[in-house]
């Protein structure tokens, strides 16, 4: 990959002869020239702002900082949040030197210097390709924050009161379902021995229609039979 990038780098290089090339190792300084005199129409020299782009490969190209200058106010310098605390300006607008320390690899590519004209005119004016040779750096570790005693006190008076109520709300849980339990199983065994108890009319009814008669209708039947025998 390293090898991929460093042969796009050339060929971007040779496509363009004017482009100033500049070889760095890691953690070194490189100073990059913007000056109107490198711009298609040099003469015209009325230019309100500048802009400095970095192009890295297929990536999206990227600011790396604004220059702002009006008659009557002070220049404005507007490092963008990557390069801000190693970046330096130096000179007027329309020919300065941009100083960029603490180079990483990340830092490789293709410079521009965008002079601006509000509202529409953009010119690119000078153009540097930057390598830097070295290894990328792995990015910061996040580190959770300590956590002292106070918190280790709270944390574990949190988890208490969280394990005292869950234990709570299930005791009362298993109380109601127990509770609930027992006298639907008291209910079907009452409804179960009820059932089970044949009532006098239903057995009358079922021996009746069998073609049989109750011991008593039975005797009642003989004695009035010897009755008309006498």
């Amino acid at each position: 990959m390293r090898i991929l990038n460093c042969f796009t780098l050339l060929l971007f290089l040779s496509a363009n002869a004017d482009n100033n090339a500049v070889w760095r190792a890691s953690g070194e300084n490189v100073t990059l020239r913007c000056s109107v005199a490198g711009c298609p129409n040099s003469s015209n020299n009325e230019y309100d702002g500048m802009f400095l782009y970095l192009n890295q490969y297929h990536e999206e190209q990227k600011e790396v900082q604004y220059y702002h200058s009006s008659p009557g106010t002070p220049d404005n310098i507007a490092p963008r949040e990557r390069y801000k605390g190693r970046i330096q300006t130096n000179g007027s607008l329309n020919d300065h030197t941009i100083t960029i320390s603490r180079l990483t690899v990340h830092d490789s590519g293709f410079y521009r210097c965008v002079f601006m004209h509000f509202p529409h005119v953009r010119v690119t004016c000078s153009e540097h390709t930057l390598f830097i040779k070295g290894v990328a750096p792995c990015p910061p570790a996040e580190v959770p924050p300590a956590l002292t005693c106070e918190n280790h006190l709270h944390l574990v008076l949190i988890i208490g009161a969280a394990c005292t109520v869950c234990t709570i709300a299930t005791i009362i849980f298993i109380l109601l379902i127990v509770t609930r339990v027992r006298r639907w199983v008291c209910s079907r065994r009452r409804a179960t021995r009820v059932a089970r108890v044949p009532n006098n009319d239903y057995v009358y009814e079922v021996m009746t229609a069998r073609g049989l008669r109750p011991a008593l209708e039975q005797s009642s039947s003989s004695t009035y039979t010897g009755i008309r025998l006498a």
